[in-house]
């Protein structure tokens, strides 16, 4: 694929394809949940063009200042895209991602390593070689958003057909996983009959990351009313303990922004039967209690992989 294709493909749209429900087969979308993974991918979009439209990356924070707190995180994913779509085709001398988050960009380091996956996994190109200019203790996050946009952009071949990236292995697979669950959340439209039916395809090994992702997604972006997150938590089966956590990481994600938002405060008291900050809480006693950054997490017991990561329990502002 040339540069021009490569690039021609990254502009067409980021995420969310707005056709893809009819593609799938499903009817009917809740109102609700359009409007709400509408909202979401504004937003990204709104980062992604604040990114790309200026060599200074001061620049880019003030054009963010206008959205709503609880909808930013989603504006850093879009920056994380719109900085590495500049790096892939028109590199300086330092890595503007590295740059970004080493400076006004710091307080959402999380989002905007997220979204060089979301950038990556869209044409799809290969993570190696532009994964070695970034920090190695962040490439966790790029690959889940590797995973999210590859379920997102490309469910034919890895949602209905369950293929596995070739140049993945090990733990990395995992967390491709992870964030592949969380582009199911979008894909499916949030429709519990229909999710369950897609992470039970797959082998009984990948299952658990699957629905690992799903919790985190329900809760941090939210769209779904308490019935249909009763009816998720029961359709999880023996997986609400991977559903479970990965909300919770949710949970402790909008607290390490100091964000508040009433999706993810109704998904934890339905999936966890407490509030936001008492489920950040535990994560953060959790979190005492585990080896950080490790190469080879520990595998016997299921954990998502960002209790792997050094994760604060807040971190100041950038703005």
């Amino acid at each position: 694929m040339t540069q021009d294709a490569v690039e021609t493909k990254l502009n067409e749209d980021k995420t969310l394809p707005v056709n893809i429900w009819a593609e799938r087969g499903i009817p009917a979308i809740s109102p609700s949940v359009q409007q709400r993974l509408r909202q979401i991918r504004g937003t990204l979009l709104q980062g992604f063009q604040a990114a790309i439209a200026s060599d200074e990356l001061e620049a880019i924070i003030p054009k963010l200042n206008g959205i709503e707190d609880e909808l930013r995180g989603f504006a850093f994913e879009g920056v994380g895209m719109g900085l590495t779509q500049r790096d892939l085709f028109a590199p300086s001398k330092q890595n503007r991602v590295e740059a970004f988050v080493a400076g006004s960009g710091a307080a959402y380091e999380h989002f905007v390593y997220v979204g060089v996956g979301l950038m990556l996994g869209k044409p799809p190109l290969p993570l190696e070689p532009y994964i070695s200019q970034l920090n190695p203790a962040k490439i966790w996050l790029v690959i889940d958003g590797y995973g999210f946009q590859h379920g997102l952009s490309h469910w034919q071949k890895y949602l209905d057909n369950l293929a596995i990236p070739e140049h993945l292995s090990g733990y990395a697979l995992r967390v491709f996983d992870q964030g592949m669950g969380r582009s199911i959340w979008f894909v499916d439209g949030a429709d519990v009959t229909r999710i369950p039916k897609t992470i039970g395809a797959f082998p009984v090994i990948r299952q658990a990351d699957l629905w690992g992702g799903i919790g985190f997604v329900c809760t941090y972006s939210g769209g779904a009313g308490r019935a249909t997150l009763e009816a998720l938590k029961t359709a999880a089966g023996h997986y609400q303990f991977a559903l479970i956590q990965g909300s919770a990481f949710a949970a402790k994600s909008r607290q390490r922004i100091g964000s508040y938002s009433a999706h993810t405060e109704l998904a934890c008291e339905v999936l966890s039967g407490m509030g936001t900050n008492a489920v950040a809480e535990n994560i953060n006693k959790t979190l005492q209690n585990l080896d950080t950054n490790t190469a080879t997490p520990e595998q016997e017991v299921w954990q998502h992989y960002r209790s792997h990561l050094v994760m604060p329990s807040t971190i100041a502002s950038s703005t």
